[in-house]
């Protein structure tokens, strides 16, 4: 038996669900599906990949007197079909690459501007935004260039950054700019790195450390 009190609650709780019952079904419905859509998503996404990361280690089987076209055509089934993966972000840097050694600025830097706008991985774009300030200096488009290497990036290519800086500004003849940039990326590049004698050596050209 229950006194007064507990079956009043009783009524209460009998009278809550009566009115508010099926929201709750739909509240717990819709959290169900929201799991289950979560965990397909996932799924499809490690499907997705491992698709993505097939191509890809053919794409990187593929030696430097491979046929450009050849690349292109490799990569681009990654980027095109799979390119919420990690592997497209890769592959357009490949392309990048080849298409800067073969003399395809333009190529080059729809590629890394690919990069740039859809990769989630902040040391891709980083690197793509340098190499695409490379592709620009190569260009003699200096204050493009600049203004990409401006750009955010992570900290632990301010370096290379700031070495590419120096060399824009030494072809410039601004050696006070570069000699500034030089040092800075002398004192960002590791105390270990051999590349650091090749910055001294740039430092010295545009008037030492002063």
């Amino acid at each position: 038996m229950y006194d007064l009190d507990e079956e009043q609650q009783l009524e209460i709780i009998k009278a809550w669900l009566v009115r508010h019952g099926k929201w709750v079904v739909f509240g717990i419905l819709a959290v169900l599906i929201g799991i289950f859509s979560f965990l397909g998503y996932r799924h499809y996404a490690l499907q997705q990949a491992e698709k993505a990361s097939t191509l890809y280690d053919g794409l990187l089987k593929m030696g430097k007197g491979e046929d450009i076209k050849k690349i292109r055509l490799a990569a681009s089934s990654i980027v095109e079909t799979y390119p919420g993966t990690p592997y497209a972000g890769r592959a357009a840097l490949i392309v990048a690459e080849r298409d800067f050694e073969e003399g395809d600025g333009n190529d080059a830097r729809l590629q890394l501007q690919w990069v740039l706008d859809h990769s989630k991985e902040a040391p891709v774009r980083d690197i793509a935004r340098l190499r695409l300030a490379r592709v620009l200096y190569d260009e003699k488009k200096y204050q493009e260039a600049i203004g990409t290497l401006d750009g955010q990036h992570s900290e632990a290519f301010d370096g290379l950054y700031s070495d590419l800086k120096g060399d824009i500004f030494a072809e410039q003849g601004k050696r006070d700019q570069a000699r500034s940039a030089y040092l800075v990326a002398l004192n960002k590049i590791q105390s270990g790195s051999p590349y650091r004698s090749v910055i001294g050596i740039k430092l010295d050209a545009a008037g030492g450390a002063k």
